[in-house]
């Protein structure tokens, strides 16, 4: 239904004059009749995976009657060297989209010996996700044995996509003899950007009957799914839109200028008066009489509005109309995003509405207009500078999706223009959440009462930002038992084998976040924390901050870091030293790793001590204000990271005093 709106005036810009039909240009396209294995190198023989060839074409053409069809052919060779790579290519996936007509599809397998079994339709399967229940169909591979080519193609009708649409040329493995073409008849003309290092796209100049352009690659390097990395978006890909039909002089036909009017017509204009006084009256039902500032009242509305509409995806007209939702209480994506703007217009607020990416699976750019970086909605508020959300529930205001932050997004704002008023949208950067409003802080006392070998912990948790929200809001939802259950978690995770005393939890509820940290209060426990030997103690202080990350990585590095959100962690530890003891081995508690630009800190690790009497007390202070670092910062990170697991195996050691 938001695709809709993005596209309704490309579509009228599109719209065709009488052009003569062309022949699909892989109409007749086959394999080789009589395959033979590829003879391969000794270092391709050792890998567990590689693809021999990956053919890929998009081609539009118009039909006899004159309207515009897309097709797509996808044809590729896998060798299959290890069970592991057995095991993953035993089921070949077909598209199974609706919209889709299948020309032809065909697989086959290539043994070892030479010997060639082709499949039938017999072997295409049909499942279902089981989380989302859609419908896929596969063709089921069997008898593939260690060193045998897996070889299928298909040729297939899509439903149109002009206006913006990505074609992802890197994968995990090896590529060898990669193509990709993007064919149009000659009044249509499509612009590509290739990213992350691939190579511009060229056109065919000895094809004059359509318009050709084409990347070959003989060797595409595989780009591993490493930890803290966005694969989809990091690897070698393009992106194409049509750009001008020359048979109606239509130019910058996928623009965001059109993006941006229509964004106003359907959201952010004025309602009619009989829509606009059932939104008036409901405006008036809103508890924002006593808001301190305009922060406070987009706060309330965004929580009331949260609290009582449900958001159905459907497409159901009535779902996206102001009369039904304000009456029924149910809306779809659309809905829900007129309802906000509705109210917003009534009192006045000054918003934009922002269009953008997921960065995590492509990220938004700044310079090539297209419409799959407009996947996804946020309000922007200049005079608060924060973004609101509108279809997660459990998301607030200054916290949205953090995918969506550290990106660019189009920033679409009402004008006027002589009297005539009109969205206009602008390129923007979309600032993420400051590290310090994302924390996970942690105060520990210990205490040693009457037992050397079982000292009593008392244990206060604070989680602020996204660390608050994965978890605050949902005890508004949880069962009593679950809460129990959940409580507990957040002190075993922690420190796992403990023996609980006293547990708690502070500000334990949706109502509460962000404007209140989540806090975890426990006294425990816990005879894993010291060990006895010969009279001395070891006590694992450095457990006290909590599990952590070890990076060590044999293989280079390949994908740049990239976190979900900048944050922080503050650890304050106050240890009583027993009477008549002493640490011997304060010097280790001193730790200082860190990361500049310009002079200023981007990451650090940082640990220190001060001993008043026998109050010892411990601050670790760990910080990540960047949310990314290219491969050539991958070992500044790595260290910083790693510093937090060495303090993590420190262990004080207690000796008695002569």
């Amino acid at each position: 239904m938001i695709k809709r709106i993005l596209f309704l005036l490309a579509f009228t810009l599109c719209a065709q004059i009488a052009i003569q039909a062309n022949e699909l240009k892989y109409k007749d396209y086959d394999w080789a009749p009589e395959p033979k294995l590829h003879t391969l190198n000794e270092k391709d023989k050792a890998l567990a995976e590689i693809v021999l060839l990956e053919k890929q074409a998009v081609e539009f053409i118009y039909n006899k009657a004159g309207d515009l069809e897309e097709y797509k052919l996808y044809h590729v060779i896998i060798r299959v060297n290890s069970d592991e790579a057995i095991e993953r290519n035993n089921r070949l996936y077909i598209p199974s989209n609706t919209g889709l007509e299948f020309l032809k599809q065909k697989a086959r397998i290539i043994s070892p010996n030479g010997k060639v079994k082709e499949l039938s339709d017999q072997n295409i399967k049909e499942g279902e996700d089981e989380k989302t229940k859609n419908k896929y169909k596969y063709f089921a591979i069997e008898g593939i044995q260690l060193g045998c080519e897996i070889e299928y193609f298909y040729l297939i009708r899509v439903s149109n996509n002009l206006y913006g649409s990505r074609e992802r040329i890197q994968g995990t493995e090896l590529k060898h003899d990669e193509m990709f073409e993007l064919i149009s008849p000659n009044n249509l003309h499509f612009v590509t950007k290739s990213f992350n290092d691939l190579p511009e796209m060229s056109r065919d100049t000895t094809v004059d009957d359509r318009i050709v352009l084409f990347l070959k690659m003989p060797v595409v390097p595989a780009l591993p799914e490493e930890d803290l990395s966005t694969h989809s978006a990091d690897v070698m890909q393009l992106v194409y839109k049509l750009n001008s039909n020359s048979a109606n002089n239509s130019k910058d036909i996928t623009s965001y200028g059109g993006v941006s009017s229509n964004i106003y017509k359907s959201f952010m204009a004025p309602a009619e008066k009989s829509v606009q006084s059932k939104v008036k009256k409901f405006v008036g039902t809103l508890p924002i009489k006593f808001a301190k500032d305009e922060e406070d009242k987009i706060r309330i509305i965004e929580d009331y509005i949260k609290n009582n509409f449900n958001v159905i995806e459907n497409e159901t007209a009535s779902l996206s109309e102001l009369p039904e939702i304000i009456q029924k209480k149910n809306a779809n994506s659309e809905g829900i995003i007129k309802l906000f703007a509705a109210v917003f217009n009534e009192l006045n607020i000054d918003y934009q509405i922002v269009l953008t990416s997921d960065r995590s699976y492509i990220r938004f750019d700044q310079t090539f207009e297209a419409y799959n970086f407009l996947t996804d909605y946020l309000f922007y508020f200049p005079a608060v500078g924060s973004y609101l959300s509108p279809t997660l529930v459990l998301s607030r205001l200054g916290f949205p999706p953090p995918h969506l932050t550290m990106n660019y997004g189009l920033f679409i704002k009402k004008v006027n223009l002589n009297d005539f008023e009109t969205g206009v949208g602008k390129i923007k950067f979309i600032e993420p959440a400051s590290f310090d409003k994302n924390y996970d802080d942690v105060d520990v006392t210990i205490k040693f009462a009457t037992d050397m070998s079982n000292p009593v912990v008392s244990l206060k948790r604070q989680f602020g930002g996204y660390y608050a929200e994965n978890i605050q809001p949902y005890y508004s939802y949880f069962t009593e038992e679950d809460k129990k259950k959940t409580t507990n978690d957040l002190l075993k995770d922690f420190i796992p084998n403990t023996e609980i005393k006293e547990i708690a939890v502070e500000n334990a509820g949706k109502d509460y976040f962000p404007s209140k940290p989540l806090i975890l209060n426990a006294s425990f426990t816990c005879e894993n924390l010291v060990e006895n030997s010969g009279g001395k103690y070891l006590f694992k202080i450095g457990e006290l901050i909590g599990p952590q990350v070890e990076m060590y990585q044999k293989e280079e590095r390949k994908a740049p870091i990239e976190s979900s959100f900048a944050r922080c962690y503050r650890r304050h530890l106050y240890f009583e030293v027993p009477k008549g003891y002493k640490v011997s081995n304060l010097e280790a508690l001193n730790i200082n790793v860190f990361c500049e630009e310009d002079g200023k800190k981007t990451i650090a690790f940082t640990s220190d001590y001060k001993l008043e009497g026998n109050m010892l007390t411990i601050n670790v202070d760990e910080y990540y204000k960047k949310i990314r670092f290219p491969v050539n910062e991958y070992e500044n990170y790595r260290k910083v990271v790693n510093a937090s697991a060495n303090f993590n195996k420190i262990n004080l050691f207690l000796e008695q005093v002569k």
